[in-house]
């Protein structure tokens, strides 16, 4: 901007944009701008005075216009990307498949095969997963099962549920809601691992659960970085906060603790604040 957010016509306005709940431009009737700022908190005090989500306008001359609009975008850009959900997760990078003397080999795939119980029994199609897996996707555990009566390897990666067995199958991690694993419910009975991806529920047999257990947690992080990971959050204060300003304004004014000048600025605030 060409001169300092203002106020009125003798405060500068110098705030943080994390201060901010949304940004918004309007006109006055005699053709000035104004830039609307809400804050997050009802007790941020601009001119000695607490806005109670009221917003706080900054005048700007005419023809300042094409610079206010790019700031109110500017500004918006910012809050949403401020409440983008950035989680820290292990590194996922897919490793390279490189050469080796028993053909071509992921890192990941061979650590995954490492923590199995029996990894000797899936060595066919451990080997075929080298090769099956992509290289936008990590692998990240393995267990030996079965499912409607083939034998074979499921595998959990960070884009793909996978069977490999007579034949291979897949599904994508954004299709699935969850996954458990129900213990054998007798002696020498199976376990099952149960992958809910509605309307369908996926069901791989095996003997004992301990492998089950790690691809089952591994699902769940599969699916929080495909349904989680990067998406937006709320915007501050939310519904939930709003109403609960509310029931503690309406409680104070029946304790007589607020006059009615003051309560209705409030309400009218909370009003404001409320989405849509």
């Amino acid at each position: 901007m060409t001169q300092p957010l203002r106020s009125d016509d003798d405060v500068a306005v110098d705030v943080a944009v994390s201060e901010l709940r949304r940004i918004a431009g309007a006109s006055t009737e005699d053709g000035r701008i104004a830039v609307l700022l809400f804050f997050r908190s009802p007790d941020f005090v601009v001119n000695g005075v607490a806005t109670q989500h009221h917003p706080v306008p900054v005048y700007l001359e005419p023809e300042l216009r094409e610079q206010a609009e790019e700031l109110v975008r500017a500004v918006r850009r910012e809050l949403l990307e401020a409440r983008r959900v950035a989680i820290v997760r292990p590194d996922f990078t897919p490793p390279p498949l490189v050469p080796s003397q028993h053909g071509p080999m992921r890192q990941d795939v061979t650590w995954a095969a490492q923590r199995m119980r029996f990894p000797g029994n899936m060595i066919r199609e451990i080997t075929a997963l080298q090769t099956l897996a992509r290289s936008d996707e990590y692998v990240m555990e393995l267990a030996q099962a079965s499912y409607s009566g083939a034998p074979g390897l499921v595998a959990i990666t960070t884009l793909r549920l996978l069977f490999v067995g007579a034949e291979v199958r897949e599904l994508p991690v954004a299709a699935v809601d969850r996954a458990e694993v129900v213990n054998p419910p007798a002696p020498g009975a199976p376990a099952t691992l149960k992958v809910h991806a509605y309307p369908t529920v996926l069901e791989f047999i095996d003997w004992a659960p301990v492998d089950f257990a790690r691809v089952a947690t591994a699902v769940h992080l599969a699916c929080e970085i495909q349904h989680v990971d990067g998406s937006i959050a709320l915007a501050r204060p939310a519904s939930t906060d709003l109403f609960a300003e509310w029931q503690l304004l309406v409680e104070r004014r029946r304790l007589g603790m607020v006059e009615d000048e003051p309560f209705h600025r409030q309400a009218v605030g909370i009003m404001l604040a409320m989405p849509g």
